[in-house]
This record gives C-alpha cells, sequence and structure tokens, in this order.
C-alpha cells in the first residue's frame, strides 16, 4: 500500500494522506476490516512526522471511514451503500432493461428501431469525418503519441485553448493552470464526489435532475435533497430554507437547458444561488453541457461561476455530446487548495486522460468549423425540437410540457394515473423507447413524466417514430 505526498504542494499533507486513502477505501481497494499502515511505519515512509500520519487518520475516523483501536492500530470500517428506499424508486436496473432491449433491436437489422431515451445526437450532425481525419494525421507524424501518457491536468495546449474557448463563447475568465481535462462531465461529478464528499453529508439537487448525478451521490452514502424547480430553475428559497436547518456540502445544478426539463436558469437565480454559497458555505457544482445548445437567438445568462468571487462554484463542461461521444472529453474548472485536492484525487482515479484524443478536439477547436458546427447544430435541433412539439401538441389536454428553448429533451407530464414503465413496455413492442421520469428523481414522483430526446435519430426515423408514440400515449391517456 504506497501513497505519495507532495510537500511542496498548498494541501496540507495530512490532507494529501486523507484524500488518498479516502479514495482507495471508497473504489474497495481497501477493504472494510483492512488494518492500515501503523502510524510509525507511514511516517517513515514517507519521511514526514507522526503527528502529521495522527492527523489524517483522526480526519478519517472523524468522517466514519476507519476505527482507530488501541493498542492494536487502525481499521476500515466501509462505506455506507445505497439505501433500498432509493432502489426501490427507478435503478440502474431498469435502465439496463432498456439498454438489453436496444440492443436486441440493433442485432435485427429487419426491426427499426426508435429510441428516443439517450439524450445523444444523430451521428451524421458530428464532426467525425474531420476528427477521424485529425487523428491519423497525428499518428502519422507522431507515432509516440500512443506510447505517451497524458499529464494528469490534461495537455496544456488544450487547456489554453479551452480557457479561450470559454472567455469567447461564454464570457468566462478560467486560468489554464486551473482547468482540468476530464473524460466527459461525468467523470468530473464522480470526482467531485470522491474528493468533496463523505457519508452522512447533504447534497441538495434539483427534482428533476440528472439520473447519473443522482446515483453517484446516494452511492457515496450522502444524504440527497432535492428541491423543485420552476420556470426560472432551482428554488433559491427552499434551497435557503433546507441551510438554516441542514448544512449542505454541495449543491448539483444543471443551469443551462437543464436536463431533464429543458429549464434555462435566469441570471438572477443564479446570483442568488452564489450569495447562499458564500452565506452557508457550500460548493455549487455546475454542469454546463448544454449551455451552447440555444434556439430562436435568446440570450443564455452567463455561467453561474463568472459570479463566483470566493472559489465556491466548481464549473463542469462536457464535449461529448456535442462532438464526439466516443472521445469522452469534458473540463472541470475549480480554485485554489480545492483544485489540488481535485488533482490529487484524479491522480488516483486515471494517472491522466488519453492524449490522442485530446490533440484532435484541440485541432478541431482551433479551426473555424468549430463555429460553423455549432451553428448548424443548433439550427438541426430547433427544426427537431420544432417538429417534436408540433406532433406531441395533438395529443389530450392532460399531457403538459413546455417547448424548450434549448437542449436535446421534451419533457411530458402524464395524468398520474399512467404507469410509466407500463407504457414504455407497450412502446417497446411497437420498437419505441423512451426514459421513464422516475430515473430522474430521488424518491418516486407525485406525477408521471417521460423524457423524450429529440437528438439521436435521423429525420425520418424521428417523424414515424413520433408518430407511432403519439399513437400510443393517445391510447393511454
Amino acid at each position: 500500500m504506497r501513497f505519495n505526498v507532495h510537500k511542496k504542494s498548498s494541501t496540507p499533507i495530512y490532507q494529501q494522506i486523507y484524500e488518498q486513502i479516502r479514495y482507495r477505501i471508497q473504489t474497495s481497494m481497501i477493504k472494510p476490516g483492512d488494518q492500515l499502515p501503523s502510524l510509525r511505519k507511514l511516517s517513515q515512509e514517507l519521511e514526514i512526522s507522526l503527528l502529521t500520519v495522527r492527523k489524517a487518520y483522526q480526519l478519517l475516523q472523524k468522517s466514519g471511514l476507519i476505527v482507530i483501536q488501541s493498542g492494536k492500530g487502525a481499521f476500515v470500517r466501509g462505506v455506507t451503500k445505497r439505501s433500498s428506499k432509493v432502489l426501490n424508486n427507478f435503478s440502474w436496473q431498469d435502465e439496463l432493461n432498456v439498454n438489453i432491449t436496444r440492443s436486441q433491436y440493433s442485432l435485427n437489422r429487419d426491426r427499426k428501431y426508435y429510441d428516443f431515451s439517450q439524450a445523444i445526437l444523430y451521428p451524421r450532425l458530428l464532426p467525425n469525418q474531420f476528427l477521424a481525419q485529425e487523428m491519423q494525421s497525428l499518428l502519422r507524424t507522431n507515432e509516440l503519441v500512443l506510447a505517451t501518457y497524458g499529464p494528469i491536468q490534461g495537455d496544456q495546449e488544450l487547456r489554453i485553448e479551452f480557457s479561450s474557448y470559454l472567455q469567447r463563447e461564454q464570457g468566462l475568465k478560467a486560468n489554464p493552470h486551473e482547468i482540468m481535462i476530464t473524460s466527459g462531465a461525468q467523470q468530473g461529478i464522480d470526482l467531485i464526489a470522491q474528493t468533496l464528499l463523505k457519508p452522512g453529508d447533504t447534497v441538495i439537487v434539483e427534482s428533476p435532475c440528472y439520473g447519473a448525478a443522482i446515483d453517484v451521490f446516494t452511492n457515496k452514502g450522502v444524504n440527497v435533497i432535492s428541491i423543485e424547480l420552476d420556470e426560472k430553475g432551482i428554488r433559491s428559497d427552499l434551497v435557503e430554507e433546507v441551510c438554516q436547518k441542514i448544512k449542505p456540502s454541495l449543491l448539483y445544478v444543471n443551469p443551462s437547458f437543464q436536463n431533464p426539463t429543458g429549464i434555462l436558469m435566469s441570471r438572477q437565480r443564479r446570483k442568488e444561488l452564489v450569495d447562499l454559497a458564500e452565506l452557508y458555505h457550500f460548493f455549487i457544482v455546475e454542469d454546463d453541457s448544454f449551455g451552447e445548445i440555444y434556439f430562436d437567438d435568446i440570450s443564455v445568462p452567463p455561467p453561474i461561476k463568472t459570479f463566483d468571487k470566493n472559489g465556491h462554484v466548481l464549473f463542469l463542461k462536457g464535449f461529448s455530446k456535442t462532438l464526439a461521444p466516443g472521445l469522452r472529453i469534458g473540463l472541470l474548472y475549480a480554485q485554489g487548495s480545492i483544485f489540488d485536492w481535485l488533482y490529487a484525487v484524479k491522480a488516483l482515479m486515471d494517472i491522466g486522460s488519453p492524449l490522442l484524443t485530446q490533440k484532435a478536439v484541440l485541432a478541431f477547436l482551433r479551426a473555424e468549423r468549430m463555429k460553423h458546427h455549432m451553428e448548424k447544430l443548433r439550427t438541426a435541433l430547433q427544426l427537431r425540437r420544432d417538429h417534436a412539439s408540433d406532433l406531441l401538441s395533438s395529443l389530450s389536454e392532460s399531457v403538459k410540457f413546455q417547448v424548450p428553448k434549448g437542449g436535446f429533451n421534451l419533457w411530458l407530464e402524464l395524468p398520474q394515473k399512467v404507469n410509466t414503465f407500463g407504457l414504455l413496455k407497450k412502446a417497446q413492442e411497437h420498437n419505441i423507447c423512451f426514459l421513464p421520469g422516475e430515473a430522474c428523481f430521488v424518491h418516486k414522483p407525485l406525477h408521471a413524466y417521460i423524457r423524450i430526446s429529440y437528438s439521436p435519430l435521423s429525420d425520418n426515423d424521428l417523424n414515424t417514430g413520433l408518430q407511432r408514440l403519439n399513437a400510443i400515449l393517445s391510447a393511454e391517456v
């Protein structure tokens, strides 16, 4: 069991030891019941004082991760598992069933499958040819790129280019030294959870919320509190009510064209959340995966991070959805000692993101084609949104939805009597798939919801699939 410390880092050495042991416990690299190295042994290996090691162990014990037995040593207690109450709602087994059905249809070429369950892009809307040619060119000119580990923080040139992109496109000034390249926004969420959360902490999320984020937090053994949305985003007044009773560790939000609802958080609401974070000392995780996908020439408010003066906002941006899902590229922008902690955990998590894919994305960001790609993408998706909205508007008034101003999804509220999983089963009999709304809630919602993504199909398949879905919904509601 080897540990590394950076004595010149701004992060205290005891904190570095704590983070490394905590990560090993939470990823089951160290099992419940395992004994940690003695204070003396670890202090000798790392050439640090006994007091520093003792301070790290005391912090681990306070976090509920280890038990210190007098005269015997320190032993791993284990990690709190996700509660059965959460698993009794929509679980990943349900998602697995959707994926299995999707795979079965894809293997049978004689059957057309209309999949509205995934918030991804139709492949022909992506710059696949440009990226493929760039990767081939890179390999021809520098084969050693395959034999080189990427830096833990990410390729420096790409971080500089991302910094320019954020300033140019969103008015966000981000120092390249405070940007970390991740394998999509999803790794960023997991990295933050690994670094900042311990069992028993409180996390606030939107209701509904991006389902994979809910799973990350619940699997950390934290208390997840969901706050309802209105037309301006998560209700800041209810966030403050929670803060007055329970001190949250962080708030997770998806402010621009929220997944799954498509709601665009107002500028005022964004500022209010930063004020609350400063007042009650919690972090905001801002997941901006859809910020550039806006329609109708609307003005998108600047990121929440632009209002942050004291490092309370951790900014995530995924490029997988808009550029290339297979490359898995995203960024995490954080400041101060928090960045050092995140860096230490990422070093243990993956040693560094692949260099070849980073260089390919770098070339695309630098090209004028990036601007044209985003413009064409917005136009194509707006047409799809309009077509989907028009087709579904003929449904009964008992089916409600707001036409989103951006993003990939339509969020439908159905009559309470509708069983969404039963509806999904009937839809699958007609080669249709969608995402049941339960996937996006911490607890079972009061109403029935489904999410329909208008982004993954061709124009013809979108039209045919929606007409079939329209008929199925009409029969049920």
